[in-house]
């Protein structure tokens, strides 16, 4: 645990978690004799950014207080050392996240239930004009009465606010829609994509393009943007049920529902098609009350006694589409845990081999500087139907980051610069760090044009190593222009070839 902030008015009873951007602590209000989440900037200076970021997310999530379904905020203020913080209502239920790892998936009705009050809430908050920016199980947090709420608007955003900067905002790729990995803004539409992906991890015990023999980024990114949602092999789970969720996880935008409010009535009618308690939708609801039958066809199966078919949804592209301005960096592979030290772990992503030095350990890092040569045979996306052209190594080298610096080092926290040349602008950009811990990813993927970022959750006693690249082509083999490597704490990048 982090030492504890000296916050007026609460004791702090223990650390709760830690984010990016700040610590969670459970804390005792003494004033209203209660136990609440303290949440408190976790940098050690808190620069007008910062701030704004902090306040921003202070106005967001007090605009929608008083929503059963999202955390309420019971005050504010600042602490003794100068940190800001927020109390908000305790969650000692944990997350859904949690849950789903200790019982298993949500039993059908249990889910749709679920769905409903996460649809609803989630029109409340775009109804508010905000976007979430990162709905997934961990961010769905459970009360004392086994109510859901939605949490953490760290990345949330205001609609159209011109505050908005091109700066890099962190999401997680699991749960992200596909056009944001390409590094289009969010939007209303990309929740709604990130609601469907956590109902089908819920159904599934899973998210829907998880791999555990493979769980590095690049290929997850490359499944996100290519590949449909896999079935959900539980018999209890009707055909409508897994299509609803398919369709608010299209690839297309405007193939999704069109609102969240829409995508809850939806599932309202599919609970009274299946004979189950309907779930009041809170807030305004302008439209007409929802129709059971919604145009779905719902045939009962006579081995289940649910549905088993229903054919109401536009169709999604063939496994294997390659979609237009899909880029991804190439794919790191993880050895099993337990293989090495944490400064000796290999990070795999093809190209030249570059050997990261942590407190005299070698630490192998292949960055991917070689155009790929194989062709793919997908539908067509390009001029020539499918055959790739490669790209050259001076065509990659150009388009490389230049600069890259570590302009603050807080510890836990690193914040990151660079420069982009003109053509390189217009694609995503992705941070690589190495060492990481079992199970983190080593590469997150940013906005379009962005030149900055801060990597968060790092060990202050060890030194890394950070690489930003940019994502020319996505296919089965990727090419990605990658920047030299920018060292701290220690650590030396040196070429070994």
């Amino acid at each position: 645990m982090l030492p504890a902030e000296d916050a007026p008015g609460y004791r702090v009873l223990d650390q709760a978690g830690q984010g990016g951007f700040a610590v969670v602590y459970r804390a005792y209000q003494e004033r209203l004799d209660r136990v609440v989440a303290l949440k408190v900037l976790s940098v050690d200076r808190v620069d007008q950014r910062t701030m704004r970021r902090f306040q921003r997310e202070l106005q967001l999530t007090g605009r929608l207080t008083g929503h059963p379904n999202v955390v309420t905020v019971f005050d504010t203020g600042v602490t003794r050392s100068g940190k800001p913080y927020i109390a908000m209502d305790f969650f000692e239920n944990g997350c859904l996240r949690d849950k789903i790892r200790k019982d298993g998936p949500l039993p059908l009705p249990e889910l749709l239930r679920a769905g409903v009050k996460l649809a609803g809430a989630l029109a409340a908050v775009h109804e508010a004009g905000v976007l979430h920016g990162d709905i997934k199980p961990q961010n769905i947090l459970i009360s004392r009465y086994g109510e859901l709420a939605i949490a953490d608007f760290g990345v949330a955003r205001v609609v159209d606010s011109s505050e908005i900067s091109v700066t890099s905002q962190a999401f997680t790729p699991l749960h992200a829609a596909p056009e944001v990995l390409t590094g289009r803004p969010h939007s209303a539409s990309t929740d709604i994509y990130s609601l469907g992906s956590t109902l089908y991890h819920l159904l599934a015990g899973r998210p829907a393009f998880h791999n555990p023999a493979d769980p590095s980024i690049a290929p997850l990114m490359y499944r996100v943007l290519s590949l449909d949602p896999p079935p959900i092999n539980r018999p209890d789970v009707p055909a409508p049920v897994f299509e609803t969720i398919v369709r608010a996880m299209s690839k297309q935008p405007e193939s999704r529902y069109g609102s969240a409010r829409e995508l809850a009535r939806h599932l309202q009618a599919l609970q009274a098609r299946l004979g189950l308690p309907v779930t009041d939708l809170v807030g305004q609801d302008p439209a007409p009350a929802p129709r059971p039958d919604l145009g779905v066809p719902l045939p009962q199966s006579a081995s289940t006694g649910f549905p088993s078919t229903g054919h109401h949804l536009p169709p999604t592209p063939a496994p294997g589409h390659q979609p237009t301005g899909g880029l991804v960096p190439p794919a790191p592979t993880m050895p099993p845990a337990g293989s090495a030290s944490r400064t000796g772990r290999m990070i795999l992503i093809g190209g030249a081999v570059a050997a990261v030095v942590v407190a005299g350990t070698a630490l192998a890092v292949h960055l991917s500087m070689r155009p790929s040569t194989t062709t793919t045979t997908t539908p067509a996306t390009t001029p020539t139907a499918g055959q790739q052209e490669p790209i050259g190594k001076e065509q990659v080298a150009a388009l490389a980051p230049r600069q890259v610096k570590v302009t603050a080092d807080q510890g836990a926290l690193v914040e990151l610069r660079w420069s982009l040349p003109a053509g390189a602008r217009e694609y995503p950009v992705v941070v690589q760090r190495s060492p990481v811990e079992q199970g983190e990813q080593a590469i997150t993927p940013l906005s379009q044009g962005t030149t900055s970022a801060r990597v968060a959750g790092l060990d202050p006693d060890s030194g890394y190593c950070f690489l930003v690249g940019v994502p020319l082509r996505i296919s089965e083999t990727t090419t990605v222009a990658w920047s030299k490597p920018a060292c701290i704490r220690g650590a030396v990048a040196r070429s070994t070839q």
